[in-house]
């Protein structure tokens, strides 16, 4: 089957803060669906957080505005009917499925059953660039960028992404939707649970540690030591020698030394 007879939905969450693990919630969700190169259907929806706004200074959400919104146990059944049977497609999809699991899992529900392709890492394994955000390549390929950092706009994008993309990968019309899974794949997922590892037993020890943190701009690497903390799932906070001053870290950025 060629990828562009699949049903693509990108999907995009705006959110109270950046960790589904440490209390933050959804506060706005879009899907926009539809085959690659088609005219998609759109939807979205605020959502009520249950929970202090705390990133309004993002996506210009407050907490007015979600004042009588739908809780996500609400809006989980249309979601779920917005992404049956569609490849599901979001830019930097740990971010949000990261939150769709968290929001399922509250409510005790399995997440939807979807095939997931993301393109942030799509793009950093196909486009010589060296800035991947979802900003910079709507500058790059004239995507529309009237509406940044809301769910409908960078879901939009996204799926607009998706189909410049996918040609990339597949200029023939032979790649798989295994394949193209297989383009996405991030750092060995055993190498992201030693790195954790490593930093929560420094944490539990006091000690500095010395890492390699990898620039998400430019993919440069500069040599840093930090003192660990706190450790979620995604994020590491420290104290960072270099600047002096408490520091937020992706895991997946980070190289441990030695």
């Amino acid at each position: 089957m060629d990828l562009r007879d699949y049903d693509y939905a990108a999907l995009d969450f705006e959110t109270t803060g950046l960790d589904p693990d440490e209390g933050d919630r959804v506060v706005e969700v879009a899907v926009v669906r539809g085959k690659l190169g088609g005219a998609p259907a759109t939807w979205t929806t605020l959502v009520d957080p249950e929970r202090a706004m705390d990133a309004t200074k993002v996506h210009g959400i407050t907490a007015s505005m979600v004042t009588g919104a739908p809780g996500f146990a609400e809006v989980l059944p249309e979601l779920r009917r917005r992404l049956e049977g569609a490849v599901l497609v979001c830019h930097n999809a740990e971010f949000d499925v990261g939150f769709l699991d968290m929001e399922c899992a509250r409510l005790g529900e399995p997440r939807p059953d979807v095939t997931i392709v993301d393109t942030l890492l799509l793009a950093r394994r196909l486009l010589a660039v060296g800035d991947h955000r979802l900003s910079s390549l709507r500058e790059r390929f004239g995507l529309p960028t009237e509406v940044q950092h809301r769910a409908l706009g960078d879901a939009h994008a996204t799926f607009l992404l998706a189909r410049i993309l996918v040609d990339a990968a597949d200029p023939a019309g032979d790649l798989s939707l295994e394949g193209l899974v297989g383009l996405c794949q991030p750092r060995d997922r055993g190498e992201l649970d030693r790195t954790r590892e490593l930093l929560a037993a420094a944490a539990a020890r006091g000690e500095p540690l010395v890492v390699d943190y990898v620039s998400g701009d430019n993919g440069s690497a500069t040599r840093r030591t930090i003192t660990v903390l706190k450790v979620s799932r995604y994020r590491v906070v420290a104290h960072c020698h270099l600047r002096e001053a408490s520091r937020t870290f992706r895991i997946d950025r980070l190289r441990v030394v030695g």
